[in-house]
Order: structure tokens, then sequence, then C-alpha cells
């Protein structure tokens, strides 16, 4: 097995995992390295690593609680609540129309999973069961060097505000309204710290989403627009690592130091099937 670091070799920002044998997840010795990995490159693909739905489920429960989708049954083509689709088919199993307004087109917008939800996502595994011949690729920010990148005294401001996120802010950015009232029920706005700490590697980060609505405690306008310029700030290609995509990848990440997108795929002739779990953090 091999760790290779991508990008910049002082950057610490993403690696890949080669050889890693399936069996292997099975392992204490496995999710250590994993978690150990997670925490320094806050990125990590294992190439070779075909899943099904099942292994993929085992494999997140070893992270810690499974996040369930909120979405109502009609929207969801996979029964599991557990897991999600990401890509460009529908819930009857065809090629999506790529015209109308869709739930899952804030995946296009920078954002960090769930963020939406009092107990938001921490790790995101996806894998790769269907790609076209040129797959696009993920992107993703480093928020911990977006943070370290800040003027002290900007800092300073920063570290005891709090951010307002809803999935209903997130998704009206690309057009989607269209929710039941039960799915509103279940993702009322919630709060969180703009600046965190991660508690293995104890490095701060900025703590952003699409989902973010605006700061507490400041008028609307003008917290929207510091939320505006950090979102600016962190997505500098300086903190950017776009991930290039290979038949039966997995994809983990730690979403409270990273904001990732999707970028645009259309196609009416590839099918790109991605399976998405998400392990929340602890209550």
């Amino acid at each position: 097995m091999l760790i290779e670091p991508l990008g910049h070799p002082g950057r610490e920002f993403g690696a890949v995992i080669h050889d890693l044998r399936p069996e292997e997840l099975r392992t204490e010795a496995t999710i250590a390295m994993l978690n150990d990995a997670l925490a320094r490159y806050a990125v990590v693909g294992v190439q070779g690593m075909p899943l099904d739905d099942e292994a993929q489920l085992a494999l997140a429960d070893r992270f810690g609680p499974i996040h369930q989708s909120i979405l109502d049954a009609s929207r969801r083509r996979l029964a599991d609540r557990r897991l999600n689709d990401v890509g460009n088919i529908d819930v009857k199993g065809n090629l999506k129309d790529a015209t109308a307004p869709a739930y899952g087109d804030s995946n296009l917008l920078w954002h960090s999973d769930l963020t939406f939800l009092a107990r938001p996502a921490r790790i995101t595994l996806l894998s790769a069961r269907a790609l076209p011949p040129e797959p696009p690729p993920t992107e993703y920010v480093d928020m911990r060097a977006a943070w370290d990148a800040l003027p002290s005294d900007r800092k300073a401001l920063l570290a005891s505000l709090e951010v307002e996120h809803s999935v209903l802010v997130q998704r009206a950015k690309c057009g989607f309204t269209d929710f039941t009232d039960e799915e509103r029920r279940q993702a009322p706005a919630v709060r969180h710290a703009l600046v965190r700490q991660h508690p293995v590697s104890g490095r701060r980060s900025l703590y952003l989403s699409s989902s973010a609505s605006h700061i507490v405690g400041w008028p609307l306008d003008q917290g929207r627009t510091l939320i505006e310029e950090l979102l600016e700030h962190a997505t500098q290609p300086a903190f950017l690592l776009s991930y290039a995509w290979h038949a039966n990848d997995l994809l983990l990440w730690d979403n409270s130091v990273t904001m990732h997108r999707a970028t645009p795929f259309e196609s009416t002739e590839h099918r790109r099937e991605l399976r998405w779990t998400a392990v929340v953090e602890a209550a």
C-alpha cells in the first residue's frame, strides 16, 4: 500500500492511496490509517476500490453514525435513505433532463455537506459506480489554509462569529424551491461557528458553505457581504485541489476543513453515477 500526496508537496492537501485491497477495509489498522490520512490531507482517494452498497455502508459505519436523507421517497431512486445518487440519473434510472431545476443542482456550488443540519457531515464517502469516458473532476478547497492566510486582525474579528445555515437558502440559489412540508420540518435553519478547530490535528479552519445565510447578530446585508468576501478568499487557486476520477475510485473527505463542488456535466449518451454516504458529527 502506498499513500501518494497530491499537488504541491508542502501543502498536505489531498492524497491518493494505491494497492489497498477490499478485504483490508474491515481491519482496525486500515480505519486508523484512513482517519490519520484524513486528518492530515483532508481529501483522500482510494484507487481501484470497487464497492457495492452493502460494502460502502459497512465502511461508513466504521467512522460513525450515518446520515439518512430528508428527501421524500418520491425524489429518491434508492430505497435505502443512507445512500444518495450523485450524477445524471433520475429516479426512474434514466438520464436526467438537465434543463429542469433539481435538488442536486446545488452540488455545483461551493459547499460542505449537510451544513444545514444540526449534525452536519463529518466524513463523506463517494464511490464511482459508472463514469463517462472523460469524467468531470470534483474540486476542493482547503479551509485550513484559507484561515491560515488571513491577517491576524481579521482572525480576531471572525473567531467568535456564528453563521445561520439553511437548506432553503442553499437550494434557492439554484432555482429549486419545491420542498414538501415534511422536508421543511426536518431541516429548520441552524447555527454553526464560522471558525472551527479540528479535534485531531488541532488546526483552525473557516467553516462555510452555500447554505450560509447570514452572520448571527449582524445586519443582514453586512453579514452576507462578509460571507461572500470569505467565500471568494477561500476559493482562490492557491487553496484548490481538483480530483480526477478513475473507474472504481473511492473518495473520502473531511467536511469540517474543506468545501467542494461538482463541475458541470451534461450528457445524453453517458451515465455518471456516484454513490454518496455521509457520516455525521457526534451529538
